[in-house]
């Protein structure tokens, strides 16, 4: 099948630039993503120790061999052996003169006008591939990159019907993998506004790239703006890293650590149905020995205190200030009796309620517990508290369905490093 001519000279500096119909590329000035990348360079993560790093194989090579391609193409127009056209010509990937194998090639292609593409593209590779070719092994990950990169290739030319160049779908599989395997990361990279090297989020600056992709495809697709970007190759890939990452791990063909997006994912389903659940006042279930408050929270009751509950409240307070803490928790649980959702302040709640589990009266303390935790989210000792209502539950009430969603809701980095230690025992504890 002969292919129509190209000028590849002509190829903009951006990651996946292809050509039109008319076999020219069009280029736009300056794109978003080329304006984010003068402000931030990524140089690596904080996901790879230097254990990992000696087993590292496929990234280099595959860095090298971007490079070499690069170089060959000036090489072979300077020896005669070919032309810059003729060498893009044979190895690109185009809708109207389609070779299967340029499903691969067109991968190691870069714009012969300016290194930036090239360069863009290996920073991209060498930060969010190391980690990723760690956690996947070697072979893997060399699939995952050049099947990534076939797809992204594939979904470009079906919309565009012109022609691709650039290992950026390839990248963006990767950068999918990683925020498959490890959302929670940080990039670290070189600012280029004077603040020096800096951390961000490695899901932030990823989604803001999305972003932009999205909104140049949009654009592309309603024909406000034609753009050299390779926007559907960049949006392909990433989807494809972000899906193949995924069901590696629900397949256990990764093992699952407390880092990847499935366990994020798990943890955010059990946040939402813990919090609603506090709202439904249906925290636990497990029957008290003693008066045991009724199965749901009152939180649409009237907020004007009756005269038995101000007297409850003037007594408790008393009691607690004398330290007489037992027959204080009794009051309370006499408080909850007329009142279900009353609360106290907070070091009084605390107090009552650990008191209450100290007393044999586990349900009570531990619906004493959750009401502290919907009153008073922000204070200082909340992660703690809900440490303490997820021990109640799963080691007193043998509640641990209900433990795991306290334990999903819990902010491990504010916890003190000894509570660290004891809320990942429990966490292995209740499954």
């Amino acid at each position: 099948m002969s292919r129509r001519n190209r000028d590849p000279s002509k190829a903009p500096c951006r990651p996946c630039v292809h050509f039109s119909d008319s076999g020219v590329a069009w280029v736009q000035s300056q794109t978003s993503a080329r304006t984010l990348r003068r402000v931030f360079l990524p140089l690596g993560t904080d996901r790879l120790s230097s254990r990992h790093r000696r087993r590292i194989v496929v990234v280099p090579v595959l860095l090298a061999l971007n490079v070499a391609a690069y170089a060959a193409g000036f090489w072979g127009a300077r020896s005669g052996l070919w032309s810059l056209e003729q060498f893009y010509d044979r190895l690109a990937l185009d809708w109207r003169a389609f070779e299967w194998w340029n499903l691969i090639t067109y991968q190691f292609l870069h714009d012969p006008n300016s290194m930036w593409h090239l360069l863009g593209n290996m920073f991209f590779l060498w930060t969010f591939g190391l980690a990723a070719e760690a956690r996947l092994g070697r072979l893997r990950f060399l699939a995952a990159y050049l099947l990534g990169g076939a797809i992204a290739g594939a979904a470009q030319i079906l919309v565009s019907h012109g022609a691709v160049i650039g290992a950026s779908g390839s990248v963006s599989t990767v950068a999918g993998l990683f925020i498959a395997l490890f959302p929670g990361a940080n990039i670290y990279g070189l600012s280029l506004i004077g603040l020096g090297v800096v951390a961000i989020p490695a899901s932030f600056f990823i989604m803001l790239y999305v972003a932009i992709d999205l909104v140049d495809a949009l654009l592309e697709i309603t024909s406000v703006r034609r753009s050299s970007v390779g926007n559907f190759a960049h949006l392909a890939g990433m989807a494809f890293g972000i899906a193949l990452g995924l069901v590696l791990l629900y397949a256990k063909q990764l093992p699952r650590t407390e880092t990847d997006l499935l366990h994020a994912l798990s943890q955010w389903q059990r946040r939402r149905a813990f919090r609603a659940a506090m709202r439904d006042g249906n925290v636990w279930s497990a029957p008290s020995a003693s008066a045991s408050p009724p199965s749901r929270v009152a939180t649409g009751a009237a907020s004007t205190q009756s005269e038995t509950e101000r007297g409850y409240r003037a007594e408790i307070a008393t009691l607690h200030s004398q330290r007489e803490f037992s027959r204080a928790a009794d009051r309370y649980r006499r408080l909850l009796a007329d009142r279900v959702d009353a609360v106290l302040s907070a070091e009084v709640q605390i107090d009552l309620a650990t008191q209450l589990v100290s007393d044999g009266d586990p349900a009570t303390g531990a619906h004493a517990l959750t009401l502290f935790i919907v009153k008073f989210p922000n204070d200082r000792r909340s992660e703690e508290v809900k440490l303490l209502l997820a021990t109640v539950l799963a080691r007193t009430l043998g509640d641990a369905t209900r433990a795991r969603g306290v334990l999903a809701d819990i902010r491990e980095s504010l916890l003190p490093n000894d509570r660290q230690r004891y809320y990942h025992s429990l966490m292995d504890e209740v499954g």
